[in-house]
């Protein structure tokens, strides 16, 4: 009974601790439990995965996050199908950027950048046999090359990042119906922002183990796609 609330509170914007609250139980035994969970969530999104034969467009980007500190931030990268279901998602670290750059750098040293090779892995998790109609991404440089050695010849729809004030814009009265090409990808997005509780911005509760966070994501993915995990 408490595994399947736990999974529930977990994918519904409930931090750890507050989920021992409202299970009536220790952290610690809902941390053994979040691990014990990961571990089941993972063999059902892979078994997901070895089944999955359907041939769709596929939506490539990332979002970003932070270990403890802004100093310290961390991209998840996402691979979704035009059905919202979640293919891939990962967590790593990236350097600082910005006004926080040399900060971070004197304070933690240099970070890896494991953007390009997270999405690599993601590329390389999916069946072997599936080749989806198209790809649509933004104009980073490196998808390019990561989605043409993984699928040669597949049509790479390239969608131009938008400024930030064109960001803003959208929520504008007169520009807010513009149509999104990456409505999929940037819906579920927002959903991980709301449902997964370490994502919210502006919040207390933040991922101290980056481990923990890809172990948390993978229960989510289970979650979206509606997965039976227990």
């Amino acid at each position: 009974m408490i595994n399947k609330m736990l999974f529930n509170l977990l994918c519904s914007s409930t931090s750890l601790r507050r989920s021992a609250k409202i299970l009536n139980v220790t952290f610690f035994t809902v941390y053994s439990r979040f691990l014990w969970i990961s571990k089941l969530a993972e063999s059902a999104q892979q078994e997901f995965l070895n089944n999955y034969d359907l041939n769709s467009e596929l939506y490539l980007d990332e979002m970003e996050s932070i270990e403890h500190t802004k100093l310290k931030p961390l991209t998840i990268p996402l691979i979704i199908d035009q059905d919202q279901r979640i293919l891939g998602i990962a967590a790593g670290a990236i350097p600082a950027k910005g006004h926080l750059a040399e900060i971070s750098r004197r304070k933690y040293g240099f970070r890896d950048n494991l953007s390009s090779v997270l999405v690599a892995e993601l590329l390389e998790k999916l069946p072997k046999l599936f080749r989806p109609i198209c790809v649509k991404s933004d104009g980073k440089n490196s998808y390019k090359e990561l989605i043409k050695r993984r699928w040669p010849g597949v049509l790479h729809e390239l969608l131009v990042r938008k400024s930030a004030q064109s960001k803003e814009q959208l929520y504008l009265n007169l520009e807010k119906k513009k149509f999104d090409p990456m409505f999929a990808l940037n819906q579920r997005c927002a959903k991980l922002r709301d449902d997964v509780k370490r994502l919210a911005r502006r919040n207390w509760c933040t991922t101290k183990k980056v481990e923990n966070l890809t172990k948390h994501l993978i229960i989510y993915a289970c979650y979206n796609n509606g997965l039976k995990v227990i």
